[in-house]
């Protein structure tokens, strides 16, 4: 009997120490959990001053749109690449464009251009007015005008000036017989000095 009582308080003694160490075990590996950091979650941002981008970057335009002259309309397409000249935001290019309403089905083109912004330059959505000459190889000389908009490109690094432009341009050809080229174009710029 004496054996049975030896063994029950054993028992009941094990037992308890047991359940006794469970909810600190339960705790302290709780703490453990919530003291681990979290993984930090990248996040989509613009830099607050992205207008310096849009003057002062480099990138690659396309478009589609409209070549008319009194001969003709056909529809034409043109890529170009160019580079703001600095110190002056000037922004220099070199593309094809193709096909032509007059003279030439394709032609490379180079085209300078300065560019005024039409809005506080701390703004998000930079409106801008276009203008400059272009120079259309195998179409003649050509005044270029038009509206654009600068647009920040959205990265999970805050660092980074990358910036859309969307243009509504006209290159009006003064060749005999004068013609438009009228294009809706989407520039990928990046900021030329990389910061």
């Amino acid at each position: 009997m004496r054996t049975t009582l030896t063994l029950s308080l054993g028992l009941f003694f094990l037992i308890a120490a047991a359940k006794a160490q469970t909810p600190d075990t339960f705790s302290s590996s709780s703490q453990t959990t919530a003291s681990l950091p979290e993984a930090p979650k990248p996040q989509l941002t613009y830099r607050p001053d992205t207008s310096y981008s849009y003057m002062y970057n480099l990138g690659v335009l396309c478009g589609v749109g409209a070549s008319t002259s009194s001969v003709s309309t056909k529809p034409t397409t043109g890529c170009g690449v160019g580079v703001t000249l600095i110190p002056w935001p000037i922004f220099l290019e070199v593309g094809l464009m193709a096909p032509q309403a007059n003279r030439s089905n394709l032609t490379g083109y180079i085209s300078v251009d300065g560019r005024l912004p039409l809005a506080p330059t701390s703004v998000k959505y930079q409106p801008q007015a276009i203008f400059g000459y272009s120079r259309l190889f195998e179409t003649g000389h050509a005044l270029d005008y038009g509206l654009a908009l600068a647009l920040p490109r959205f990265h999970s690094k805050s660092e980074d000036d990358r910036s859309l432009r969307i243009e509504l341009r006209d290159y009006w050809t003064f060749a005999n017989p004068a013609q438009h080229n009228v294009m809706l174009r989407v520039g990928w710029m990046f900021d030329e000095d990389g910061d």
